[in-house]
Parts: structure tokens; C-alpha cells; sequence
């Protein structure tokens, strides 16, 4: 009995020393899914990231980029006809909505059939519509990943089917996901639940169309918020996920990779958790320029951009037990010939590594603004004396001008009074005169 109590009493201590550990201190979260990034939609900070850099395979989701360019590059009632090559270059098995050769449908038809069931084949339709075939698609997928800051991403087709050289990184598909939401389109095609293509030129019937994404209301594993998201599956990819959700003005991304069973919306919804519950936005003001990462940097050019921008405030995700004092700025000047003002790179990151939040917040660019050095300060001194002395000449003229006005009709009135005592005059000597004479 002794034994027991003793037992117990161990275990109530041991829990009531570790319970203020967790409650001082909410730990990284531990996910099961191979690589994942939370992402904030506005500015692309990371909140979390697990194996985000590795490359791995994204199945469907990669239909992401395939919608976007859709929207980018086409009409959404644009005629899309079916050839042999979209339909029956697909794998057998393989999602698709049984579109027939010489098919036609719209554009935001095709969309919908992408995004919605994954349809492998209707992707193929968007693609060939758009560039003439796939393989020049998927140079403007590659192109347009780029320029959305997706840096270790080769896209090999348009819809994620097996292909060794089809590959990404779940911070590259955070980054596509994020320039995809500036499209509003794209925002409606994302959050759609249910969609009806009519019959068709081949097809009697209406085809019926649901989202495959579980956490979109009214779904298994629906989460308050969920503005969008599109599922991905492969053999080697395993589960693939992008999710985007909304809670007040925050806007939250989670992508996951090579994820397993229901871990993929576990995993998701412990991210959006984390993202919504545990960050709280912090304004941070730049400090001054002291010294620059190179020293071959030009230091008075840095200094001058920053006591241009230093009173703007900038807002970024901090976790709660994070204080401002602990970020860190640094400061690079960049060289970049295609730009006239100079610029300066400012990298902001904590100053030690933490369990709560990924240490690297991000960078702002920033650069001199116009008519800003001392040879266009000068010019802008010049230009405005030049004016106040115009105007100090225009109000001389005005009050010289109604000078002049007063006095001529002060003359006038004068003339016209002496007019007057002129004629009576006259008037009384012509009548003196007649009387004299007669």
C-alpha cells in the first residue's frame, strides 16, 4: 500500500513540475508528414518548416500551377476541344471526369474539373489551349514558378502524374500557392465544394463535381476558416496537401508532403493551430545603418535609404513568447545593374535559434526614393524659390492693378462732377446774357 502511495505521489510531483514547463513554453510542433512550411499569405514569413528545401514529388497539387496559368493566359469562356494526346497520355486509373476525343468544353469548366476531382486529363486540355502542347506548357509552368520565388521546382507535366524529374519542395508550392491567391479566380475556384458541367457536344448528361479536400465545411476533417485548398496523390508521392485558411484579417498557408493516411489533415490542422494561435502580429521599426554585411558596401548610400524609410512601420507574425528585442536586422547593399536608385537589403531573423518559431523572418528590399540626394535637394530648393518669388511678383502685380483701377475711377468720378458744375455754369451765363440783351 505504502508502495503504491509512493508511486502515486512520484507521478502527481512529476506532472505538476513538467505542466509549467509546456505552459511557459509552447514547443515546435511535431508533425508525422516527410516535409511541411507554414506560411503567412501576405508577406510569405515562415512560421514553421519541416524539411521545406527538400525535393520531393507533389502529385495533384501541382494542378495548383496549371490553374493558375488558365486563368493567367485564357478566358474563362474560352472553347477547350479534347485531342487524343490530353485524353489517353493520362495513366489508366488515374483521376479523370471521362472526357471523350473532340470534346468540348469551357475553360473554367476545365478548371473546375482540375481542381475539384483532379482531373488528370482536363488539365492536359488547359495546357495544350494554352501553349499548343505540353511540353511548351511546362516551360511556362517552370517560368511562372520562378518568377513566384518557387527557386528548386521542375515541373515535368501539367497535372503531377510519376515522373522522376517532376519535383518540388513544400516551400516552393506555399510560394505558388501564395501568388495564386492574389488572383480572385482563382480564390473562387479554390473554395469551390460543388460544380455541374452541362452536356456537352458528346455527353448527354451533366457531369457532377466535388472537392476532394476533407477540410472545406462540410467535409471529415473541416476547419474553421478554410478558404481553399487541393489534394495530391501518388504511389511515390504518398499524400500531398495545400490548404489556406482564414481567421480575421490572417491568412495562413500549409503545405505538406509525402504525408500518410489521416496524418496529412492532422498534420494541416496542427499548422493552422499553431499559425492562428500562437502569433500575434508585432510592428518592428528598422533601426540604423552601423555597418554592412560587405565592406566594400557604400555605407552613406545605406544610411541615407534607411533615414527615408526608418519611421515606416513594418508588421510581421512574432509567437507570443517571442519579444521584439530579440530580432535582429541585417543590412546588405545590393548591386543590381537594372535598377537606378540604389538599394538596400535588410534580413531579418531572430538573434538566437528558438523551439517556438523558424528563426528567419524574411527580408525587405528596400530603395532610395527619387529626387532624394543632395544634387536634387539642391534643384528642389532652387525650384522652390523660384516659385515663391513668381508668386511674390504675381500678388505685387494684382495689388499694382487694382491700385490702378481705384485710381481711375476716382479720376472719373472726379471728371464727371466737374461736368456737371461746368454745364450749370454755362447754363446760367447764357440766360444772364439773354436778359442783358434783352
Amino acid at each position: 500500500m505504502k508502495k503504491s502511495l509512493t508511486i502515486i505521489l512520484a507521478l502527481i510531483i512529476t506532472i505538476l513540475y513538467v505542466l509549467p514547463v509546456f505552459a511557459a513554453d509552447t514547443p515546435y510542433p511535431a508533425i508525422e508528414s516527410e516535409a511541411a512550411v507554414l506560411m503567412d499569405a501576405r508577406t510569405g514569413q515562415v512560421l514553421y518548416e519541416k524539411n521545406m528545401n527538400e525535393q520531393l514529388y507533389p502529385a495533384s497539387i501541382t494542378k495548383i500551377m496549371t490553374i493558375l496559368l488558365g486563368l493567367e493566359y485564357s478566358n474563362l469562356n474560352d472553347t477547350i476541344t479534347m485531342s487524343h494526346q490530353a485524353i489517353y497520355s493520362i495513366d489508366k486509373g488515374s483521376s479523370h471526369i471521362a472526357l471523350e476525343v473532340g470534346e468540348q468544353i469551357t475553360m473554367e469548366q476545365a478548371l473546375m474539373a482540375a481542381m475539384l476531382p483532379s482531373a488528370n486529363e482536363a488539365s492536359n486540355g488547359i495546357a495544350e489551349h494554352i501553349s499548343g502542347s505540353i511540353p511548351e506548357f511546362v516551360k511556362l509552368m517552370n517560368k511562372r514558378a520562378a518568377a513566384a520565388g518557387a527557386l528548386h521546382t521542375n515541373f515535368a507535366n501539367a497535372n503531377g502524374l510519376p515522373n522522376d524529374e517532376h519535383v518540388t519542395t513544400a516551400y516552393d508550392m506555399a510560394m505558388i500557392t501564395k501568388a495564386a491567391l492574389m488572383n480572385e479566380q482563382f480564390r473562387r475556384i479554390f473554395a469551390t465544394l460543388q460544380y455541374e458541367i452541362p452536356p456537352t457536344n458528346m455527353k448527354p448528361k451533366p457531369r457532377y463535381l466535388w472537392t476532394e479536400h476533407k477540410m472545406l465545411k462540410p467535409g471529415k476533417y473541416k476547419y474553421d476558416g478554410v478558404i481553399g485548398g487541393k489534394t495530391g496523390y501518388t504511389k511515390d508521392a504518398q499524400l500531398t496537401l495545400v490548404t489556406a485558411a482564414r481567421r480575421g484579417d490572417r491568412e495562413l498557408i500549409v503545405v505538406v508532403l509525402k504525408s500518410w493516411g489521416s496524418g496529412v489533415y492532422n498534420d494541416t490542422k496542427t499548422l493552422l493551430d499553431y499559425g492562428f494561435d500562437e502569433f500575434i502580429p508585432t510592428t518592428i521599426m528598422l533601426p540604423a545603418v552601423s555597418n554592412l554585411a560587405n565592406p566594400q558596401d557604400n555605407l552613406p548610400s545605406a544610411q541615407n535609404i534607411i533615414n527615408q524609410v526608418k519611421d515606416i512601420p513594418y508588421t510581421w507574425l512574432l509567437h507570443k513568447n517571442v519579444n521584439v528585442s530579440d530580432i535582429a536586422i541585417d543590412y546588405a547593399a545590393v548591386d543590381n545593374p537594372g535598377v537606378s536608385n540604389p538599394q538596400l537589403k535588410a534580413d531579418i531573423h531572430l538573434k538566437n535559434q528558438s523551439d517556438l518559431m523558424y528563426s528567419n523572418l524574411g527580408s525587405i528590399m528596400l530603395e532610395s526614393l527619387p529626387n532624394t540626394t543632395n544634387t536634387s535637394n539642391a534643384w528642389l530648393s532652387i525650384l522652390i524659390y523660384i516659385g515663391l518669388v513668381i508668386i511674390k511678383i504675381i500678388a505685387a502685380l494684382t495689388m499694382l492693378l487694382f491700385a490702378l483701377r481705384w485710381f481711375i475711377r476716382r479720376k472719373n468720378k472726379k471728371r464727371k462732377r466737374h461736368g456737371v458744375i461746368d454745364t450749370s455754369i454755362q447754363r446760367e451765363t447764357r440766360v444772364n446774357y439773354n436778359k442783358n440783351r434783352g
